[in-house]
């Protein structure tokens, strides 16, 4: 019979940088030497040494209470408008 499990269900995920009897423990836990990758977390902006303008610099400078809601735009409404003479006249009594 075979009882072994297939790969993806048995292998877990290391984890790094918790003590040498995990695998990924010891000195750089496997990010290499020094750098910015191999410290916390790099931000989610971050796009490297560019010397074009980065993806925050091309945006408009927003200033005071509305700065992290976007500018709402109004959508135009058109409304048609019947002449008198083509409506039906109501009969009075």
């Amino acid at each position: 019979m075979n009882t072994q499990l297939p790969k993806v269900i048995a292998k877990s995920k290391k984890r790094v940088g918790r003590g040498m009897g995990s695998g990924k423990g010891s000195h750089t836990s496997g990010r290499g030497q020094k750098g910015q990758k191999s410290r916390g977390t790099i931000g989610v902006l971050f796009e490297g040494m560019k010397m074009r303008k980065s993806y925050l610099k091309r945006l408009p400078l927003m200033r005071g209470k509305g700065k992290f809601h976007p500018k709402k735009t109004r959508k135009q409404k058109y409304v048609e408008f019947k002449a008198k003479k083509s409506a039906p006249k109501k009969a009075s009594k």
